[in-house]
């Protein structure tokens, strides 16, 4: 009669361990992604209402205000991109080398949000972007 018991007990366990994973937002980014990694010339192309523009991000860029890159959706990581001067973190495109960025974009390596400058991400950017 015991075994019986605990069984609720642990379904109700299992259930529970599974939501307390970390989620990131719905969507994924992609270069052609109005949520993160797609042109655009103002902040109204967007998915969530942000265009990055300037020579960090040729042709502009969609993305996400993020602290850690739990934050950005799938394909994605938070990173810090400056051009001269500290921009702040955002969600930027995931890469293994320059053929996954879009055209005008590079992938370089950033420090990753949320690590103490511990981990660092690959990330397509423009040219000109510094760290």
């Amino acid at each position: 009669m015991r075994t019986l018991a605990l069984v609720p007990a642990l379904v109700i366990a299992t259930l529970l361990g599974q939501s307390c994973g970390v989620e990131r937002p719905a969507g994924t980014a992609g270069n052609e992604s109005s949520l993160v990694g797609g042109t655009c010339l103002n902040n109204s192309e967007c998915d969530q209402g942000l265009c990055q523009a300037g020579t960090a991000f040729p042709g502009g860029i969609c993305t996400l205000s993020c602290g850690s890159s739990n934050d950005c959706p799938r394909a994605s990581s938070c990173a810090e991109v400056a051009t001269g001067t500290p921009m702040g973190w955002v969600c930027l495109v995931d890469c293994g080398s320059d053929g996954d960025c879009r055209t005008d974009y590079v992938c370089g390596s950033f420090t990753e949000a949320g690590t103490d400058g511990g981990s660092t991400v690959r990330v397509c950017v423009g040219p000109e972007a510094t760290r």
